[in-house]
């Protein structure tokens, strides 16, 4: 990808985190990136193209970071597998705080026009973190470091919690680096037997 076109994925990405997507136009991305809005047009032909490029973004990233840096250890309990994985989350939302904000304020599912393409990238972010939070969830029932649990109902808890709390964000002047430590040790009480 060239700079330009990085450059005005991430203008477009800070300036519809903060004014929503109806709320900026394409000269304003054009402006802020330092670019002409030709260029913006050459890049992504509308400015839906460009929104379904930036959650295309996003969903790769996760994707590659989870893939590179996140494994299973058969040294550890299932308990400290999901913690250790929830850890794993809150860091790549703080690492893409700008992104999440984002997504938080556009959202796909009130946006026909854009919101299908949109949702199947959120899916997927949303399909893994619940696949390898049910691995661990299964894994630390299995070893009697979690409380007997339906771990389909623990893992939307778990994300739910992290995702909430990510939210927050937009209407409180905190990061999630602020409760971190106490929204692992709020879950790690939860997962006890």
């Amino acid at each position: 990808m060239t700079k330009r076109k990085q450059d005005i994925l991430r203008e477009a990405t800070r300036l519809f985190a903060e004014s929503g997507f109806e709320g900026v136009s394409v000269a304003q991305i054009a402006k802020a990136a330092e670019v002409s809005q030709g260029a913006v047009f050459r890049h992504f032909p509308t400015k839906e193209t460009l929104l379904r490029r930036i959650f295309q973004e996003v969903r790769e990233s996760f994707l590659e970071e989870i893939e590179r840096d996140f494994a299973f250890s058969a040294k550890e309990s299932g308990r400290e597998m999901v913690l250790r994985l929830a850890l794993f989350l809150c860091r790549f939302y703080e690492k893409r705080e700008v992104e999440f904000e984002f997504i938080h304020r556009n959202n796909p599912y009130r946006m026909p026009e854009v919101g299908e393409p949109c949702r199947e990238e959120i899916g997927r972010i949303q399909e893994k973190m619940s696949e390898l939070l049910h691995i661990g969830l299964s894994l630390g029932v299995r070893d009697g470091s979690i409380r007997e649990m339906d771990v389909e109902r623990g893992a939307i808890l778990i994300l739910g919690g992290i995702g909430g709390t990510v939210r927050q964000r937009l209407f409180m002047d905190f990061h999630l680096q602020d409760l971190e430590a106490d929204l692992i040790a709020f879950m790690d009480h939860a997962l006890r037997p």
